[in-house]
């Protein structure tokens, strides 16, 4: 854990750090897929990685507020402190497509987009997940097994037990997820890169919740406010998926109806 150091007389948190490098590290995958991709869409890549800044800028304070939103689940009060993942995502996913929209002349469609971004998330989420590591956020259950970590004095896990006890590296468990799910996409995606992401990264941090033991607020008794959110995503991934199977299963029938008619 190092929830700070000083560099040059500043003080800086490793935390912010990794936030700013992931959301730095998504853009230019982004921006290098798309050139990849569509090197005859020049401008268009130009107004895609454009809008995923806006979106991104957006979305920031939009995981400000998710958070205030979540402590009142948790505490009853409503305070700006601290910034939650799926508000920014859910911000981010809404704007985005949007904002591709506004061009008209289009060479790409917007769920094509939609993948690239999708294959780009994971690995600057992994580094954000590396920063609540450092920071202590985000901090599992006690466990007896052999990823348990000890978190020293001062920090959020040990102020919350009370003691230096081992607890489950939530943070790692999610960042090793992550990474694993960017490599996946990126080689095996094939053109379903948005849909596999929503499904399995709900899925994946639907489990993760499990294991956390932050204050985080519960609904329905039993569920936190991320896997209520996790389930809707994991939803709209796999029908997304179906339908696009199914579609390709249409097109595949009225190809072959048509050429029985030839």
């Amino acid at each position: 854990m190092l929830p700070s150091f000083t560099l040059f007389g500043l003080t800086l948190y490793p935390y912010s750090l990794c936030m700013i490098a992931g959301a730095a590290l998504c853009f230019v995958l982004l921006f290098v897929r798309t050139l990849r991709r569509y090197p005859d869409a020049l401008d268009e890549n130009l107004f895609a990685v454009s809008a995923f800044v806006v979106s991104a800028a957006v979305a920031l304070p939009a995981a400000m507020v998710t958070d205030a939103l979540f402590k009142v689940v948790e505490r009853g009060e409503f305070r700006l402190d601290s910034a939650t993942f799926y508000g920014g995502l859910l911000c981010a996913l809404l704007l985005y497509p949007v904002a591709l929209s506004l061009r008209k002349d289009r060479k790409v469609s917007v769920y094509a987009r939609l993948c690239d971004l999708a294959a780009c998330i994971p690995a600057g989420h992994c580094l954000g997940r590396v920063g609540c590591f450092l920071g202590g956020c985000c901090f599992g259950k006690p466990t007896d097994g052999p990823f348990g970590i000890i978190f020293p004095p001062g920090s959020l896990p040990y102020e919350f037990y009370g003691e230096a006890i081992a607890i489950h590296p939530t943070q790692l468990y999610e960042a090793a997820f992550l990474l694993a799910l960017f490599f996946l996409l990126l080689f095996a995606g094939k053109g379903a890169e948005f849909p596999l992401y929503l499904a399995l990264y709900g899925a994946g941090r639907f489990i993760i919740e499990f294991f956390r033991n932050d204050d985080r607020g519960a609904l329905f008794g039993w569920a936190s406010p991320a896997q209520v959110i996790s389930c809707v995503l994991f939803a709209v991934g796999a029908a997304i998926f179906v339908w696009r199977i199914a579609r390709r299963s249409r097109a595949a029938s009225s190809r072959e109806s048509a050429g029985r008619e030839n």
